[in-house]
């Protein structure tokens, strides 16, 4: 009988052992089970941060940009250095990389840029739907962001600090002061004079206007060996050769008054070719300035000048001599309107006198839109933050430069 007892109880033991073996095995399978989902967790939290290295690395450099600007901003020396040296590289750089492509590279972003947002919209709730997780959140959200700071990083770096550099004038050592209407009246003859050299070899229409010659291609390549020519033994602006790209909408872009813009994003000098013959010379040269550091309006306008009157092509010495006086005869009629009826009846040569009739002209069309009022505000708006505190008439501000380079110039004499 107690044998029997002691293997029942031996049986008893057995099993008691048997199930706390087991539960102690499923307690250790479950706790491996929550570190296993733990670390899975903990995986899916480390892949879905918006901060991955490539991003960081694009944040370091948009806040290093903005240290640049800033300093650019307040310290003129530095920002000279910088934009003759580090920027005029990145620059360059962006003008090479978009060169080869035959047509406006900005201008197709832009153009196609609604398709482009609506397809990223319906990708991002698609997606989403599919997987509304971090990570995927967060896919979708850090090429937005990257953009942004990509476009930021390169105005704030590569064009930005250019509005701080030293001003036109002290590069050329001019002695730049507020203009009387008798300085600004003698400065319209000489410039007058001048375009009346070269009038004699520019062929113009029944309506007056001038033709330029050869088509967009040539004028690049003249223009090149036209800034080859006027860079040559200066310090404050450099040369390398570049391809302006001509504008396929610039019909309609003639209604925002825009005849030329240097997209700073992706390199290009863009034209408005839609505008009459002697102005395209002068506007490819204008953002060619830009493209080469020169920010403030007045000073690429009067780079554009000096470039233009640089040329061994006569038109475009005369696109250079025509705008200028064009600029003139405006600010002039402004301050005395007897001075300016003089200079342009008695002293701006006849075919000028029609070519800018004609200019006007074609105007008429363009002269009153809703899109000029819009860009002229945006425009105004963008000069003025950046120190240009006339905002879009220190575009006519040029003239105050020409003033101070013939007093120069004729003192010389």
């Amino acid at each position: 009988m107690e044998s029997r007892n002691q293997e029942i109880n031996n049986e008893f033991n057995n099993e008691t052992v048997f199930f706390e073996e087991a539960e102690i095995n499923s307690a250790s399978f479950e706790i491996e089970g929550l570190e296993e989902e733990s670390q899975d967790e903990m995986k899916t939290e480390k892949r879905a941060k918006l901060f991955n290295a490539p991003f960081i690395i694009l944040v370091s450099l948009f806040v290093l940009s903005i240290i640049i600007y800033t300093v650019s901003r307040f310290v003129p020396a530095f920002a000279e250095i910088w934009t003759r040296y580090p920027a005029q590289l990145m620059r360059l750089v962006l003008a090479k990389l978009t060169g080869w492509i035959p047509f406006s590279f900005a201008e197709t972003v832009i153009v196609t840029l609604p398709i482009t947002v609506t397809v990223f919209i319906v990708g991002v709730s698609v997606s989403t739907k599919r997987n509304d997780s971090k990570e995927n959140f967060y896919k979708w959200l850090r090429p937005i962001i990257s953009v942004i700071l990509v476009i930021l990083t390169l105005f704030f770096a590569a064009f930005g600090p250019a509005y701080g550099r030293y001003s036109l004038s002290q590069n050329l050592k001019l002695d730049r002061k507020d203009v009387s209407v008798d300085e600004l009246f003698a400065t319209g003859i000489i410039v007058s004079a001048f375009t009346n050299l070269d009038v004699g070899e520019i062929d113009f229409d029944s309506e007056g206007a001038s033709v330029m010659p050869y088509g967009f291609d040539v004028l690049v390549e003249k223009m090149n060996q036209a800034y080859r020519k006027y860079t040559d033994g200066l310090d404050y602006i450099s040369h390398f050769d570049s391809s302006p790209k001509p504008i396929a909408l610039s019909e309609p872009m003639t209604y925002t008054h825009i005849s030329g813009v240097y997209t700073y994003m992706t390199g290009e000098a863009n034209i408005n070719v839609n505008y009459p013959d002697f102005l395209i010379p002068f506007t490819v040269a204008h953002e060619m300035a830009h493209q080469r550091g020169i920010a403030r309006e007045d000073e690429a306008n009067f780079v554009a000048f000096l470039v233009c009157t640089y040329s061994d092509d006569a038109y475009i010495r005369y696109s250079g001599y025509a705008n200028m006086l064009n600029y003139i005869n405006s600010a002039l009629g402004k301050s005395d309107k007897e001075k300016g009826k003089e200079l342009f009846q008695k002293y701006t040569p006849y075919n000028v006198q029609l070519e800018f009739a004609a200019y006007s002209e074609f105007f008429d069309k363009y002269r009153e839109s809703t899109a000029s009022k819009v860009s002229g505000t945006i425009n105004n708006a963008y000069l003025q933050s950046q120190g240009q505190t006339a905002g879009t008439k220190s575009y006519g501000l040029v003239v105050d430069l020409a003033v101070a380079y013939y007093k120069r110039y004729t003192n010389a004499q």
